[in-house]
This record gives structure tokens, sequence and C-alpha cells, in this order.
């Protein structure tokens, strides 16, 4: 990661970015320091929360001394600045942070999460993950007649990043009346430089924070708009500007917007799979273990996942998976698991969970991720990889 991405120690949590899981699946190597906490929103870290987070940072020095760690007092004088912070700031559903040498980040969740801290050789970035799928930061794009408006929908808030307007150069346009020749068409070359203006807007933006897009505005002129954009790629709903009188219809509009569209993606997934089996059933891999050592030597196209599949075992050097995978394992995120271990592999080492570091190599290896509910891969032992062609 570079020292441009990465916040200054006390710096207070941020909004999550799909690019910050590769950031953070990149910088491994041991020790990796994963502490992450269920919290309650408030304006400002409730007590019961600081008691629950002092007791994890507790456990991560603990781990850190039963381990001979080098250098263990300046990994915990950067976890003490990322929980400072967290401490003084406010608080959503849930809270992780992440430490080592070269990493000190600490991320707001919107949702509830697992409370644990990890000491491993990658990060524990699974909540960052099912954040993301459950609602990505997006982009809504509000469309009238005079101007356009872009803003960003992250951290449960709107912002605007964006506006564009003919009548920005302060000079009038003029253009023919009703009754005389050629109106339409100069009503059409405005349109046109207008729009034109509107999607180098949007794509300049989206080119930086590539993410689902929601455009708002009255239908007619977004008919023209997509006529004309080449910046729609992952959009994920039209709303009438009527149905959003307020600036909370338009973010409730872009969320209903983006929610049925993961749904749609999540259908699209489970399609993929199924036709993948049928035409091409060399290109998937069932269960854990399989999933491991496909990704070993093919490129991936997507990932599947059970979003509660938790799958504790040990990987050795290289990530390949070593003997004693839990296979099926619905244990507790804290890396309880049901079945039989085998033996050991040298140098390898025990992990909390197989699933988050294959989701992150699937990542780093340019493949999408799909997380469906519990039950839908019960097939492929919960978890599938379809590969590329």
């Amino acid at each position: 990661m570079s020292p441009r991405t990465r916040p200054k120690a006390g710096d207070s949590p941020v909004a999550l970015r799909t690019r910050d899981i590769a950031d953070l699946a990149i910088t491994s190597g041991y020790p990796c320091i994963s502490v992450i906490l269920s919290t309650k929103p408030a304006a400002r870290m409730t007590r019961d929360d600081r008691s629950r987070l002092n007791d994890l940072v507790v456990d991560v020095e603990r781990q850190l001394a039963e381990r001979n760690v080098t250098n263990r007092s300046l990994l915990m004088e950067k976890l003490a600045d990322q929980v400072d912070s967290a401490i003084d700031h406010s608080t959503d559903r849930g809270l992780c942070i992440y430490v080592n040498r070269a990493v000190a980040r600490s991320f707001r969740l919107p949702q509830s999460v697992t409370s644990r801290a990890v000491v491993e050789s990658t990060f524990a970035t699974r909540p960052l993950i099912a954040a993301l799928h459950r609602m990505p930061p997006h982009v809504v794009l509000l469309l009238h007649p005079t101007c356009a408006h872009l803003y960003a929908a992250e951290d449960g808030g709107l912002r605007p990043v964006g506006r564009y307007e003919p009548f920005g150069g302060g000079r009038p346009i003029r253009v023919p009346g009703a009754g005389q020749a050629g109106a339409a068409g100069g009503r059409a070359e405005l349109t046109a430089r207008f729009l034109h203006g509107v999607d180098r807007m949007l794509g300049d933006y989206r080119a930086d924070h590539p993410s689902p897009l929601v455009l708002v505005g009255p239908p007619r002129l977004l008919d023209e708009f997509c006529t004309f954009s080449g910046n729609l790629e992952r959009l994920a709903g039209r709303v009438d500007d009527r149905d959003c009188a307020t600036a909370l219809d338009l973010a409730l509009a872009g969320i209903t917007s983006v929610e049925a569209y993961l749904r749609t993606r999540r259908d699209d997934a489970l399609e993929l799979l199924r036709q993948a089996e049928a035409d091409r059933p060399t290109d998937v891999a069932s269960g854990i273990e399989q999933c491991w050592r496909t990704l070993g030597r093919r490129r991936p196209a997507m990932l599947l996942v059970e979003e509660n599949f938790i799958s504790p075992g040990t990987t050795a050097p290289g990530h390949h998976v070593a003997a004693n995978v839990t296979r099926g394992a619905t244990g507790s995120a804290s890396g309880d698991a049901t079945g039989e271990a085998g033996g050991h592999v040298s140098g390898a080492a025990d992990v909390h969970d197989l699933v988050d570091d294959l989701m992150e190599q699937v990542i780093l290896l340019g493949g999408q991720l799909a997380l469906v509910a519990d039950g839908d891969l019960r097939a492929h032992d919960r978890i599938a990889l379809v590969l590329r062609r």
C-alpha cells in the first residue's frame, strides 16, 4: 500500500472502498493483526464497546507474547493509536482495525460482526467483503433539463461530488422560437451538448471510483442520456424524479435500486454456476479444498460462497490447503468447527477461516465474488469456484 493511500495514525475510522480490500490483501506477512468488534451506533463509542475493545487488545498482546513476536511493542503502539481514535469518534454497527508493520487502518461497518482478535499472516477481511456485498458504495446521478448533480452514497450517507450545468459560463443560451425554422435542431444540439458534458463528468468520477450507478430524472431525459452515455456499466437502476421529493427520498431510491441490483447479481451468479456445470463441468470446483487446489492452477472467473460459511484449517506456504482442512464446517467466527483434523504440514500455519484468504486471492487474481444465501450451494459443500474458459 502506498503512503498516499494509508491514513496517518490517529485518523478516524473511514468508509470502506472496494480497493481497500485489495490493499489489505497484498500487505500480508506475519504478524497481521485484525481486531473486529460489533458496536452500537453512537456519536462516540459507548462504554460497553470500549470495554470489549480493550479486552480484544489484551488478547492481541497475549497472542504476540506467546508467539515471541519481535518488535511487538511497536505493533501495540500502532494498534493503540487506532483504538484511541476509534473510541473518540462515532460508531456504526461494526468496527475493523488492521495493523501490521506497514499498515494501520480502521473501518466503520454498517452491519454487525462477530467480535474477535486475530493474529495471522494475513488480515481477516471477510467482514469488509460482506459489507461491500450487502450495500456497496454507489453513485447517484440526478438529471434535470438545466443541471445535473452527482452524489456518492457511502458510509450511510449521500454527499455531492459533481455538478454540471449548461449555464455555467453565465452567458444566455439563445435558441430559435418554437415556431421558427431550426427550433427542433437547436433543441437537439443543446441537449446533446449538455448530456455529453454530464457524461464526461460521470466518466471522470467513475474512473477513480468504480461502483454501481443509479440514474434519477424525467424518464424521457434519462432515455436520451442513455443513448449518449458511454459510462453505464453496472447500471443498478433508473428512478423517476417525481418519486424523489426530498433528499431523503433520493438517498432511499438509490439504496432500493442497488438492493434490487444485488439480488439480480446473486441470481446471475447462481445461473452462471448452473450453466458452467452443464456446459463445462471441468471448469467448476466444489468445496474449500478443491477450490484452493484448483486456484493454484487456473484463473478464477467467479467464486460463490454461502454467507455464513466459515472453514478453519491450515495453510502451507503459498496459501495451498494442507491436510487438516475442515470440510463443510459451520463453526463460529472464532474458529470452532466440527470434523476431524488431519496431519500437520511443516511450515504451515493455522488460520481462523480459509474462505477469507481464498476470497482475497480471487480478488487479487481478477475474479468476481458472489455471496449467496445459506443452502444455495448445498451440493457444492457451501463454496464453488467457476474458472475462466
